[in-house]
């Protein structure tokens, strides 16, 4: 009895053991399906709040009060009270970008204020090159004339530029493209483009809009890569900026018309022929249609904030709801 009572207690433990292994490992299990349950939920929350700001920055572009221009001072392009920091259940979310000078705005950023390299003119591209990317001139102009090859539809080989013959003779050939780029990175298959000169005008390109950049609304280096001089692309900025010096306030200058831009002063001639240049080559406007939205979805998590961004461009009509042209979550 003792032999067959000590193989009892002795299976009784086995058992015991075999069971606590498994409960511990259900536990553990448990708990992570439980912290991935709580993960996903906090993802779902942060993207929420980003998706808030981006359907509040788009009320307040269809809620434009000024049909016929567009410029930073109006709601959707500053509006602290609007877009920083607005509560929403565990957390917030914030709309903002970034101006030349460092400075966070609340708001859309005017997608117009930038060149869009479908659309811009050879003569706009060499500039951009040369002035921003810091190429020289005829690097410039033999990149400028690869890029309109790369876009255009036919198998013509402007001077210095490249076509399907050129691109498919590589280590490793790919196909000219002869269509728009749908994103700026695609300039660096284009022949002659190197990551250097890229990083120099990634700032200053996009491939949405109409193509005329926005005078109320563009900054200084982008009007120096437009083809004004750094002096005065510096003086219609600080033109708009009116009395209190502060772009985006009540005080600033509007232009409604684009003739309007030589109301900023005395022009020298050189400075005259590169105002008339641009007019001429249509290549600014006093309206947008295009806006780029980065907001950012924030979740208190005790002492901690997690936070998701989504950006998307939109483009807005005058009687037709807004369009959601491109969509990216960080």
């Amino acid at each position: 009895m003792s032999s067959k009572g000590g193989s009892i207690l002795i299976l009784t433990l086995w058992v015991l053991s075999f069971l606590s292994i498994f409960v511990i490992g259900m536990a553990f299990n448990v708990s992570g399906q439980l912290r991935l349950a709580s993960h996903l939920q906090d993802r779902l929350k942060m993207q929420c709040l980003a998706r808030a700001g981006i359907e509040r920055a788009i009320i307040e572009l269809e809620m434009d009060e000024e049909p016929d221009y567009d410029s930073l001072n109006e709601k959707w392009s500053n509006n602290e009270e609007f877009f920083k920091e607005i509560n929403l259940g565990d957390g917030y979310t914030t709309v903002s970008y970034q101006s030349e000078e460092g400075l966070i705005l609340y708001g859309a950023m005017d997608e117009s204020s930038t060149i869009n390299i479908n659309n811009a003119p050879l003569q706009i591209l060499k500039s951009m090159l040369e002035n921003i990317g810091e190429a020289e001139r005829g690097e410039a102009a033999n990149i400028a004339n690869a890029i309109i090859d790369w876009r255009d539809i036919d198998n013509i080989v402007s001077p210095g530029g490249a076509e399907n013959k050129y691109y498919q003779g590589l280590e490793l050939p790919y196909p000219c493209k002869s269509a728009d780029f749908q994103i700026p990175e695609e300039l660096l298959l284009v022949k002659g483009m190197s990551p250097e000169i890229f990083s120099k005008i990634a700032g200053v390109i996009t491939v949405y809009g109409t193509g005329a950049v926005n005078i109320n609304t563009v900054d200084r280096r982008t009007l120096h890569a437009l083809g004004l001089s750094s002096e005065l692309a510096g003086r219609l900025v600080q033109f708009r900026r009116g009395r209190d010096e502060i772009e985006g306030t009540e005080d600033d200058n509007i232009f409604k018309t684009v003739a309007e831009i030589r109301n900023i002063g005395h022009f020298f001639t050189k400075e005259s022929e590169e105002i008339n240049r641009l007019i001429s080559l249509n290549a600014l406007t006093v309206k947008s249609d295009v806006f780029r939205i980065s907001s950012y979805g924030i979740l208190k998590k005790g002492s901690r904030n997690l936070q998701r961004n989504i950006i998307c461009i939109v483009q807005k009509f005058e009687k037709d709801p807004p369009q959601i042209l491109y969509w990216r979550e960080d």
